[in-house]
């Protein structure tokens, strides 16, 4: 075993130079190889710190390069490796009989910790080896390069073979690892292949990433990625090999296994193949770069189907993208132009000029009125095909672009061809006009029929005191005659309803009254099928914002509803509640419940329950609809709930109250008690025979004076020659119609006094209108409501 002393005999004795330091870089020993080296004594340098025992030279700092030294040091310090420096510049001081000087050297230096127990070190080993001889310095240039001859035989003392062997071998290493450090961080895939088999010399970090790190060096790329043969790779290798000719492709596919064991992925990749070449021009190797675009490839490829979704789209909805340059009147537009607008204008003057000519200044309005307040506009107007003529509709959309400056520059818009919308559109008003034509004939053809029998089950009442079977006959056609009438005034009701046509009379209404209202007519049917009602209104005023008669209408539908849809004998409950600011009326029934796949539908137009046997009174699916709508109108809100079929249904309409409203008093429509009337002389003109004659004796039986007449040019000659005091007109007459008939009457001295009133199958809002307009005083609706009837004449009679 050695002993310490022999270790010291080695260290003294070998031909490496070594200095010891402790971790604070205190030289704590020196071997004789590098004291002969710097020229020093142990006594010289030992205890002292390395950088005083070897300062910088004062004359020229930069032949002292301590910076680097110290660095290398430290990182062997911290890192607990050995640290390598190839080349350092590094002067040292030598004493001449001339005295002291720094003499230029150049060192190639490792430095080794040495740990201790902990794994901390202990001391640092320095092995510098002189390499002066090996380097060339220019002072101008400042740069060193490599001598690779032998050194003369002056200083072969200072450096022997050994150390040359060590010194050449760092300087290569170190070189390669600066040439593998450079190709690790090239910014594609890199790789060496040499020899006409292709074997791989060289491969960076990014080729091992892209084929999956797989085992490379030394083998032929074909024997190496095996799954790459058979894709035209090999035929484009070896003709770059045989023919010195480089080659390169973009986004070229490969089917590549990137993960060890994985499945082969496929990958676009830029590639290039460069010939690598001898000193005599032959190609030896060849030198393949590239990059991985898989992501660039497949994100181009997402743009283009998306451009062509985009396209496809803009095509599908024929729409138009433009941009126009204010200062030039230069428009650019998207491809499908032409397709759209017949042409493709290169200026917006020319495509105004396609524009119908009264639409023009409409345009012309908008876009001034963009450019006026910043913003942006949009228009509909006509346009005419250059193409083919054909006149078709734009929706035109556009958007001012501004400049840094806050100036107006650009409009950038949309132009949507919408005929095909407004064709549609036209052809939904025209089925609309004809269905609203059709309902008022349709009303006006089943009221003409039940007027007559309205008046004819009146008078069978008014004469039936002594035959109980014919007054209930008379009672069975009135139920049946209101019946029809109510469901000719749904239907027509629903139609001006749910376009919003009606105009609601708005004015406080007493909700208890309101719902009395109701009840009362709803009674008759309740009663029929022997419902028991119940009526909770407890809160002294419950009063809203509203059209009264609306309003009944609401909670009169809902009753009916409920009663349609309870058997015989069932509960409905009516309540009334007021809280939070808002009226809450409830009806509530044990009916049959309402299905959960019908419950979201319920209030939808012409929606109904399954009939059962015993639902006598039947509908047309209209009246909820109508509660819904006229319940919005007022500001408020309709929800249904049940439990299933079976459990019943509750029907809450929830409405704005009103605080502290006093509601009028209604006026009594009847004349003052005791007080007498006097008879009236009443001409009734109507082409319907029966229903004019049966009203003329209900009237007759009512102590007034008739006339019937079926030709207006008779009516006038017998107006003129009895004037009556009370004209009843249908609208619907030959010769003259209605109002014709009106005007005629009322342009006349002798009939112009008279009070008229329009008695028709025509009931909507704007045949109402037309009777104003004509003069007439009321307007009723066929069958006439007698106790109307009768409150008009009395007026009249006071």
């Amino acid at each position: 075993m050695m002993t310490l002393s022999d270790f010291q005999a080695l260290f003294r004795v070998t031909p490496y130079p070594y200095l010891v330091m402790s971790p604070d870089l205190t030289i704590m020993a020196a071997s004789g190889a590098y004291l002969r080296s710097v020229q020093r004594t142990e006594e010289e340098i030992v205890g002292r710190y390395v950088f005083d025992a070897f300062p910088q030279d004062p004359a020229n700092p930069e032949t002292t390069n301590i910076a680097e030294v110290k660095a290398s040091l430290l990182r062997a310090l911290a890192k607990g490796e050995p640290d390598t420096t190839a080349f350092v510049r590094y002067a040292v001081p030598v004493h001449t009989a001339q005295g002291m000087h720094f003499e230029e050297r150049y060192w190639s230096t490792v430095h080794t910790p040495v740990l201790g127990a902990d794994g901390q070190p202990i001391l640092v080993f320095q092995n510098p080896v002189d390499v002066t001889e090996l380097y060339r310095f220019d002072a101008q240039s400042r740069v060193a390069t490599l001598r690779l001859t032998p050194p003369g035989d002056d200083n072969a003392h200072n450096f022997n073979r050994a150390q040359m062997h060590e010194a050449l071998s760092r300087i290569l290493n170190n070189e390669r690892e600066h040439l593998r450090s450079l190709f690790n961080q090239a910014p594609g895939f890199v790789a060496v292949l040499m020899g006409p088999r292709h074997v791989f010399e060289m491969v960076n970090e990014a080729y091992y990433q892209l084929v999956g790190h797989r085992e490379l060096v030394g083998r032929a790329v074909w024997e190496a990625l095996p799954e790459v043969a058979g894709q035209g790779y090999e035929e484009f290798l070896d003709m770059v090999y045989r023919t010195g000719e480089h080659w390169e492709a973009r986004a070229r596919p490969i089917a590549i296994q990137r993960l060890p064991g994985g499945a082969v992925e496929q990958r676009y990749i830029d590639l290039v193949y460069q010939p690598y070449k001898n000193e005599h021009g032959d190609t030896i190797g060849i030198f393949a770069q590239g990059y991985d675009v898989t992501e660039t490839v497949e994100a181009q490829a997402a743009k283009r189907e998306s451009e062509q979704r985009l396209r496809d789209g803009m095509d599908a909805a024929k729409m138009v993208v433009w941009d126009w340059d204010l200062a030039t009147g230069e428009l650019e537009q998207s491809d499908n132009t032409t397709t759209v607008l017949g042409f493709a204008p290169t200026r917006m003057d020319a495509a105004a000029g396609c524009i119908h000519p009264d639409d023009r200044a409409q345009i012309a309005r908008a876009h001034r009125e963009a450019l006026g307040s910043k913003g942006a506009y949009q228009a509909i107007v006509r346009f005419t095909r250059p193409d083919n003529r054909k006149l078709i509709w734009l929706d035109s959309r556009g958007r001012v672009q501004y400049d840094g400056d806050g100036r107006p520059v650009r409009i950038r818009g949309v132009t949507v061809d919408v005929t095909e919308r407004y064709q549609a559109e036209f052809e939904l008003r025209e089925a609309n006009r004809k269905k609203d034509e059709f309902l008022a004939m349709l009303a006006h053809e089943l009221r003409n029929p039940l007027a007559p029998i309205s008046t004819a089950a009146e008078m069978l009442r008014m004469t039936a005191d002594g035959d109980p079977r014919t007054k209930r006959a008379s009672e069975v056609i009135g139920r049946q005659v209101r019946h029809m009438t109510a469901l000719v005034d749904d239907l027509l009701d629903v139609s001006r309803v749910t376009r919003g046509l009606v105009e609601l009379e708005m004015e406080p209404v007493d909700i208890k009254a309101a719902t009395a209202s109701a009840v009362e007519q709803v009674r008759p049917l309740l009663e029929a099928r022997n419902h028991g009602l119940t009526v909770r209104t407890g809160f002294p005023a419950a009063v809203v914002q509203g059209d009264r008669t609306r309003l009944v209408q609401v909670i009169a539908n809902l009753l009916n509803n409920a009663a349609k849809y309870t058997p015989q004998g069932g509960d409905i409950a009516l309540a009334l509640d007021v809280a939070d600011g808002q009226v809450r009326i409830c009806v509530i029934d044990n009916g049959i419940g309402i299905d959960d796949a019908l419950l979201p539908h319920v209030f939808e137009l012409f929606t109904q329950a399954e009939r059962t046997p015993d639902r006598a009174q039947g509908g047309l699916g209209i009246g909820l609809a109508l509660v819904r709508t006229i319940v919005a109108l007022h500001g408020g809100e309709v929800v249904a709930h049940s439990d299933g079929a079976g459990t019943g249904s509750r029907f809450t309409v929830t409405l704005p109250a009103l605080e502290r409203q006093q509601v009028p008093e209604e006026a009594s429509a009847g004349p003052a008690d005791g007080q007498a009337l006097a008879p009236l002389h009443v001409m009734i003109v109507d082409d319907n025979v029966d229903a004019a004659e049966s009203l003329a004796v209900l009237l007759e039986a009512g102590g007034h004076r008739t006339t019937v007449q079926a030709s207006p040019l008779a009516a006038i000659a017998a107006a003129q020659a009895d004037p009556p005091q009370v004209f009843i007109l249908d609208i619907g007459l030959p010769e003259l119609d209605g109002f014709q008939l009106a005007r005629r009457l009322r342009a006349d001295a002798r009939t112009g006094g008279a009070l008229f009133v329009a008695l028709t199958g025509y009931g909507q809002a704007h045949d109402r209108v037309l009777s104003r307009a004509a003069g007439f005083h009321h307007h009723l609706v066929k069958p006439v409501d007698i106790e109307q009837l009768t409150g008009i004449l009395a007026a009249v009679q006071r």
